[in-house]
């Protein structure tokens, strides 16, 4: 049992639910709670090591039998230094550390989501969750949005890292891609109704203080808005989910 706090995979835990220069550098990071584990393993993406509560035994029997029986290292660690090492305010018992999924969009993609400037981790979570309900071909993040390995992103994408690619590209990145770009504004042109979506396109989501940047402006396509009654705009989860829903009903 793992009783001490310098205790390397404790400390890499910190690490990587702390600082993203430490996610960058290792090329990991994490996965807390028994859904975003069993999650994993029905994919077959198999945890680099996995670290549980000592005691918790009793409530994870299966994940940790089916871990075991794959040959997952699973370390007990002493519950007090188990909960101050977890991130959220009620553990479930159960952290995993595991590699940046490798996967690759198809070439050409043909269907994208761009985050653009996104800065909340809340939104970003919610929108890769969206994106692979819908099945796109890759969400692109662009410079200054948050990591998208930030742990709140992970929890809130619920596994989706896992099932789309993320792609941190610039805007030469992008435009070398060739798609037809489409940014969402309040005051856009073409409503998101009468837009043919079934054209290999990628749709512009910006970020929530300042919308899309100038070079997003300058790449597009078209202009869009989703119309509303009134009131305040959209989040951009929000936002994001309304458009990509239309794409996917366009194609069905």
């Amino acid at each position: 049992m793992i009783t001490s706090p310098q205790n390397q995979y404790l400390k890499l835990v910190r690490g990587l639910v702390s600082q993203s220069k430490i996610r960058r550098k290792e090329e990991k990071f994490v996965l807390e709670g028994v859904r975003l584990v069993e999650d994993a393993l029905s994919i077959d993406v198999l945890p680099e090591v996995v670290l549980y509560r000592q005691g918790a035994e009793e409530s994870l029997p299966d994940v940790l039998k089916t871990l075991e029986s794959r040959r997952v290292p699973c370390l007990a660690v002493e519950p007090a230094l188990f909960d101050e090492t977890a991130d959220t305010d009620t553990p479930q018992g159960i952290i995993a550390i595991c590699s940046w999924p490798n996967l690759t969009p198809p070439d050409p993609m043909d269907f994208v989501l761009i985050f653009d400037e996104l800065r909340n981790p809340g939104n970003l979570g919610s929108g890769l969750r969206t994106a692979a309900a819908v099945g796109v071909d890759a969400v692109i993040i662009t410079p200054g949005s948050v990591d998208p390995y930030n742990p709140k992103v992970v929890r809130g994408a619920m596994g989706a890292h896992l099932r789309v690619p993320v792609l941190q590209w610039d805007w030469e990145q992008i435009a070398a891609e060739g798609l037809s770009l489409f940014v969402a504004e309040m005051d856009g042109a073409v409503s998101i109704y009468d837009v043919d979506w079934r054209q290999p396109c990628g749709i512009i989501i910006g970020g929530e203080a300042h919308g899309p940047q100038r070079q997003a402006r300058q790449l597009a396509t078209e202009n869009v808005y989703i119309p509303m009654v009134g009131g305040e705009s959209l989040n951009a989860a929000v936002a994001a989910s309304v458009i990509l829903y239309e794409i996917f009903r366009q194609r069905q």
